[in-house]
């Protein structure tokens, strides 16, 4: 017994100067805060992570914003994802749990995201938004009275707002359908609308063309064709002014539908420039042309539908590609055959750099999407095709300069249509 007291007494002495007074068991506060310990940043090695495999471990398992700040290494990405985040796994977390973060990141409906006194919802790493009477939409911006390009019920043709509810009309030849929006043709020699055997033409081996019914020529006292156009009615032609006022007596030329008709010249009896018409600035570059007789569709020629300003602006113009059609110069005459081109819209202000013109509200630039090399005849045209039915949206004024070529400036048709309603019908009263 002796011995062992003796070993146990030099233990002690041993373990002395290292900590004698040390107890074995760490105090109970002290413990809870191991328990409570957030792993350090760089853990699991997430610095060697990138942003998709970041996404992926922190919904696997529940990561801190430390540990996204090291792999974004900026904050705006950080707070971008962080916000996402803390949406799907805590919308409701109380203050204090994440310091780093602020008081309203946790609920994405704290950016009060539902407009016009909509009530929100927090959902997965989202909202839903309720929206009061007269309102719809995912964030509650749409008054149901009024007309929104990005209505997946709206009106195929032309919308206008109403007082409980937006209305639905037609553009000419067509009228609406039982539902009160679709646009079914009713007449023969409906606008916009070829019958199927003029679809297409095939141009010297080359890829097939859009054949345009409303697609004619001008053509002087001499027989020489000189400027482009289009057929909006039956006894009118829509040109630019410029063309218009080339020549004394002009004559309008259309392409027979039939093949082994020759093309049918129709004189022009009447030239109706726009009042405002600049010529030194282009402003309001536009005129109608009133024909001797009425151009027998179909087989002569049909008209192209003029759009409403609203759904030209806003549905046509910036949310469909458009086609440049018309007939090119080859040194001062036009050629045989139609060129065509495809084009989108274009940002104003870039084109009138380009061009070094100025892009007025009545005027809009497309770009040509390849093979803009060409030198076009004023009068050409920028048709675009919705729901089956072509609409002219542009007329080309200036020809561009060739090294601008892919850049057109048009006059917008659209702003001109109570204009031409007011032409036509002036003159189809009769005289007295």
């Amino acid at each position: 017994m002796a011995p062992c007291v003796r070993l146990l007494f030099i233990l002690l002495l041993f373990l002395e100067p290292h900590g004698a007074a040390s107890s074995v068991f760490v105090p109970a506060s002290d413990a809870n805060e191991v328990l409570v310990r957030w792993k350090r940043a760089g853990s699991y090695l997430l610095e060697e992570l990138f942003e998709g495999n970041l996404e992926k471990e922190c919904y696997e398992e529940i990561c801190v914003y430390e540990e996204a700040r090291e792999v974004f290494e900026n904050d705006a990405d950080t707070d971008g994802f962080w916000k996402r985040y803390m949406g799907k796994w805590f919308p409701a977390s109380p203050r204090g749990l994440f310091p780093l973060l602020p008081e309203t990141s946790g609920s994405p409906c704290a950016s009060r995201p539902c407009l016009n006194n909509g009530s929100c919802q927090d959902s997965v790493r989202s909202y839903i938004c309720s929206c009061p009477s007269g309102y719809e939409g995912r964030d509650c911006a749409l008054a149901k009275n009024e007309c929104h390009a990005a209505r997946t019920d709206g009106c195929q043709h032309f919308c206008r707002p109403g007082k409980k509810s937006y209305a639905c009309s037609c553009a000419q030849g067509y009228r609406l359908g039982p539902d009160r929006k679709a646009c079914v043709p009713h007449e023969r020699c409906a606008c916009g609308a070829p019958s199927p055997e003029g679809i297409t033409a095939p141009l010297g081996g080359r890829r097939p063309l859009q054949a345009f019914p409303w697609q004619v020529k001008l053509t002087n006292s001499e027989g020489k064709d000189f400027c482009g156009g289009v057929v909006i009615q039956e006894n009118f032609v829509l040109t630019t002014a410029k063309c218009s006022l080339l020549h004394r007596n002009i004559s309008v030329k259309t392409s027979s539908r039939r093949a082994s008709a020759d093309p049918l010249a129709i004189r022009v009896k009447g030239v109706h420039v726009h009042m405002r018409y600049e010529e030194e600035t282009g402003d309001n570059d536009i005129s109608l042309l009133e024909l001797g007789l009425p151009i027998q569709c179909p087989d002569a020629g049909l008209p192209i539908c003029v759009p409403e300003k609203d759904f030209a602006e806003h549905v046509l113009i910036p949310g469909t590609g458009g086609l440049l059609s018309g007939w090119t110069l080859h040194g001062p005459e036009l050629g045989d055959v139609t060129a065509q081109l495809p084009v989108t819209l274009m940002d104003g202000e870039e084109c009138g750099r380009a061009l070094n013109a100025t892009v007025t509200t009545r005027m809009y630039c497309d770009r040509g999407v390849a093979g803009g090399s060409l030198q076009w005849a004023g009068g050409s045209t920028v048709a675009r095709e919705h729901a089956g039915t072509w609409f002219l949206t542009g007329i080309l004024g200036a020809v561009p300069r060739e090294e601008h070529a892919g850049a057109f400036l048009l006059t917008k048709v659209a702003r001109y249509s109570l204009w031409f309603r007011q032409v036509m019908s002036n003159q189809a009263q009769p005289a007295e």
